[in-house]
């Protein structure tokens, strides 16, 4: 299945999460997103997995009470009714088939295609004067640029730690920031330049 379809398969998915008000649909939709999920290399969908949680679990429970409905429970100012419990189940189950379908969809397609065919998508807009070519020519190079920043950040504090026995969190913070910032602000103002450098820079020590 080429990325485009892939995309405008999601993007229906998404559109649709929406105007589905049925409980039983959100839950049949949730279960073919999880039946997806066994398909994919564990370490692709465990990212993330910790706050997406704690996400969801917070919309549910601020969905939960205080809405009307058929009372099912009392506990002292806190009401749940059966309008909250669907209310609370509908939109926990829209986050959750949102973020995991997105999981599913680039666990199975590369970036780099996923980009090339919104190119395409998006290519007649070039005509009105949108500079679609350069805005998906400077993300693709972004993307290519995160990795090289993640390894120069790693190498630079490594050796900033090297022989010091103990640095306390502070220090640590300090320090990260002290290189951290300089380094994003190169890599914005000259992304072309920053790249050809890191790569440069890797070679050489490979």
């Amino acid at each position: 299945m080429s990325p485009g379809i892939k995309l405008l398969i999601y993007s229906c998915l998404a559109g649709s999460l929406f105007i589905i008000k049925d409980v039983n649909i959100h839950a049949v939709i949730s279960i073919c997103i999880i039946i997806s999920l066994f398909f994919i290399p564990f370490k692709k969908v465990k990212g993330g997995f910790l706050p997406i949680t704690l996400f969801m679990l917070f919309t549910f429970i601020s969905n939960l009470f205080y809405q009307s409905g058929r009372v099912i429970y009392i506990a002292g100012p806190v009401t749940l009714t059966d309008e909250g419990l669907v209310l609370a189940s509908i939109r926990t189950l829209r986050v959750f088939d949102m973020i995991f379908a997105a999981k599913v969809l680039t666990a199975t397609t590369p970036l780099k295609d996923m980009l090339e065919s919104l190119k395409k998508i998006l290519g007649p807009l070039e005509k009105t004067g949108l500079p679609v070519h350069d805005f998906f020519a400077a993300t693709a190079l972004t993307l290519k640029c995160f990795p090289l920043i993640k390894q120069e950040l790693s190498e630079v504090y490594k050796n900033s730690i090297k022989g010091t026995e103990s640095v306390s969190f502070r220090d640590r913070t300090r320090l990260i920031a002290s290189f951290m910032i300089p380094m994003f602000t190169e890599s914005i103002r000259d992304p072309e330049k920053f790249f050809i450098q890191a790569e440069e820079r890797s070679r050489t020590d490979a």
